[in-house]
Formats: C-alpha cells, structure tokens, sequence
C-alpha cells in the first residue's frame, strides 16, 4: 500500500449516528402510520354498524287501547267480625268459685256462666245492715221524741227552740237511715255480682278464669270470658276511591271463604263510612249477613263482590305493551309519520294478562305490542298491518 492510502482513515461497516436517527424516525412513523390505519377501519367498522342497525326500520305491531268496562264485579279482601260481643269482667272483687261454660259453649241471654265468693263483700253487707237498723231505732226514738215536744210546746210548757231541735233531730235521723240504705243497695248489688251472667245469646270464644283464682273489680285486669253473637255477622272492606260513589246503602253483596270452603253468602250493604280514609285513600263499608247457619266464623278473612262501577276513562292493555325504563313506566306509541314516543303511563289494577292504565293514553293511540328493550325515542318503525289491532291478543298460555 501507498503511505497515502495508509495514512487515510479506514472506513466502518457501521451507520452513523445520524443514519440510525433517520432509520428510528421512519420505523416509528411505519408503525403509526399502520396504527392509524387499523384504528380508521375499527371507527369505520362500528359506525357502519350502528348506522345500519340505526337506520334498519323495524317492523311492529299495534293496537288501540281498550276501554276498560264501566260496570264490573269487584272483588275486595275483606274481614269478618260477629254481629256484637262483650268481654265479661267482674262487678265484684272475690275468689272464683265454679265456672259453668267453657270455650265453644253456646249461651242463652242471663244464663249463668260462674260464681265468686265474695267474703269482704259479705261482710260488709252484713255490717251495713246492721248498722241501718241501728240508725232506723235512734230514728224512730227521735220520732217518738219529736212529737211529744210539739205537743209541749203547743201547750206553751217549753220554748219552741227547744221543741224545733227535736224536730232537726228526728230529720237527721232521716237522712242518716238513707244514706244507710243506699249503702246496703249498693253492697246488694255488689253481693248480687258475685254471679256472673250472659249479656245477651252468643258462644263463648274466650275463658280466663279457673276456680280459687282471685278475681279485681273493673277492667284493669283480663276479661273472665268474651262472649260473641254469631247469628249475624258484619264484613268490613275498604273501596277504592274509584269506586266509593257507586257503593250505596243496600246493594247486594258475595261473600265468600275460600279457607273454608263454604259456598257464597249474599248480604247487602248496610252502612258506610260516608267519608274517605285520608290515608288510604279508601271508603270503609260494612257488609251484613245471615249467619243462622253458622258457616261462618269472626275473624277470618273473606273476599267479598261488589257489583260497581266508574265515571273515569280508563283503559286496558295486554301486560306485553310495558316497557320498564329507569325513568318509569313507558309504552310505545306510534305516530302519523310513523315515529317512535315512548309514553309515560299510571296503571290501575292488574288483571294478569291485561293491566289498567289510569292515565297516559287517549282513544287513537297506536301502541306497539311487544317492544323490543332497544326501542329508542323516535325510533322510525313500520306498522305490519294498514288497519290497527283493535282486539287485545289472546294470553298466553
């Protein structure tokens, strides 16, 4: 080699810095270049797709609401309760010392259902007794005395004053066999509680008394026995405000219990309550019926047919018309330019299949049966017949 050539500096197989710069700058531009391209298609892709579907009319079915029938049997929980009763307390305070009836038993009006010893009662009675007599002796004495001073001072032998204290005498004396005889009334008549008697004819529902049980006077403590007449019985419902003006005094009325088993009894409306529960909103009315039978018992509940009806224009739509949103209630209603609105609606009663809807529809309405959960406000749809469905389809089975 020439000193030339060997004093020039060799040549590297390697790139230089700045070609590894440019190399680095084109490969990050490649891939974001690849990167954007895969990203626009997936955008493309999905816009396509819900343009599509967006644009993609539905085929739907529709119906007009249904009035709902004016006049119609309604049925009502209701609860029965007998005719009267009475919980039996004790006039008296004593012992118990027999009882006659027990629970189930039926009585007759004064029959006697248990007696009470009464011994401070007795006594008491005895000591007033004795005492009236006593009293009724010094009256008589004063009487006796009285006299015989009128007749002295008519005579002018003593003062009058003298004769007029004998009199006042004599008239306590009066007063104080009273008081003496109303005190032995009243200790009769608790001594004549002892016995303790039916109020009126019924069955025994209820004992709480067994014998040498110490018994209170009054109602502080628990009844001896509850005594209710079943001949009658009165059934209580509750009427929706709806149809709290067509109940009227004297309209028939079934009743029925189906935990018993019993056939349906007809009653008639006897009273109301001739205003509104502000609470519930509800008109409490009272059913009687004849229970000579005795099929049925107070206390049970009962379902009760009321033949009613309505001034409000309510309707009914098949079940299958709902869609539940999280802002409510809605139904999809058609209009003329054949778009989407999806109504807001109150219902009333649920009849299974069918429902009744309070407020939300008119007479023209166009409802979509069977809404899909994608249908949207606004949504262009086409109807699958030119006349509208009048008729509810039939439930399914």
């Amino acid at each position: 080699m020439s000193s030339a050539n060997a004093n020039s500096p060799l040549h590297s197989g390697k790139p230089s810095h700045g070609a590894r710069l440019v190399l680095i700058g084109l490969g990050v531009a490649l891939v974001a270049l690849a990167a954007y391209g895969v990203i626009s298609r997936i955008s493309d892709r999905h816009t396509l797709t819900n343009d599509t579907n967006r644009n993609a009319v539905a085929t739907v079915n529709v119906m007009t609401p249904k009035a709902a029938p004016k006049d119609q049997q309604l049925t009502l929980p209701g609860t029965v309760a007998s005719w009267q009763d009475a919980q039996i307390y004790a006039r008296t305070t004593g012992y118990v010392a027999k009882w006659y009836v027990d629970i189930g038993a039926r009585v007759k009006k004064g029959q006697l259902l248990a007696d009470l010893d009464t011994p401070d009662v007795d006594n008491q009675l005895l000591q007033g007794k004795a005492q009236m007599r006593t009293d009724e002796a010094n009256m008589n004495f004063a009487k006796i005395t009285a006299d015989r001073y009128e007749k002295l001072v008519t005579q002018g032998l003593v003062a009058t004053q003298t004769g007029d204290q004998f009199v006042a005498q004599y008239k306590a004396d009066v007063a104080t066999v009273q008081a003496d005889a109303a005190n032995v009334a009243h200790l009769q008549n608790l001594e004549d509680f002892k016995h303790i008697i039916a109020p009126f004819d019924g069955v025994i529902t209820q004992r709480n008394l067994d014998i040498g049980a110490l018994i209170d006077a009054g109602s502080t403590g628990s009844n001896l026995f509850l005594i209710a007449d079943t001949s009658q019985l009165r059934v209580y419902v509750d009427v929706p405000e709806t149809f709290a003006g067509s109940v009227s005094i004297g309209m028939p009325a079934q009743v029925s219990l189906n935990t018993y088993g019993a056939k349906p009894v007809t009653g008639t409306v006897a009273r109301t309550a001739d205003a509104l529960d502000p609470t519930t909103r509800t008109l409490r009315t009272e059913i009687d019926i004849d229970n000579a039978s005795q099929v049925l018992v107070p206390g049970v509940y009962a379902n009760v047919k009321l033949g009613v009806s309505t001034s409000t224009h309510d309707y009914t739509v098949p079940s299958n018309t709902l869609l539940f949103r999280s802002e409510g209630l809605r139904v999809a209603l058609v209009d003329n330019q054949q778009h989407v609105h999806l109504q807001p609606v109150t219902l009333g009663r649920d009849f299974g299949s069918t429902v009744e809807v309070t407020e939300g529809l008119q007479d023209n309405d166009r409802i979509v049966i069977s809404p899909p959960d994608s249908m949207y406000e606004g949504q262009q749809v086409n109807i699958a017949q030119s006349d509208d469905k009048s008729k509810q389809p039939a439930a399914q089975k």
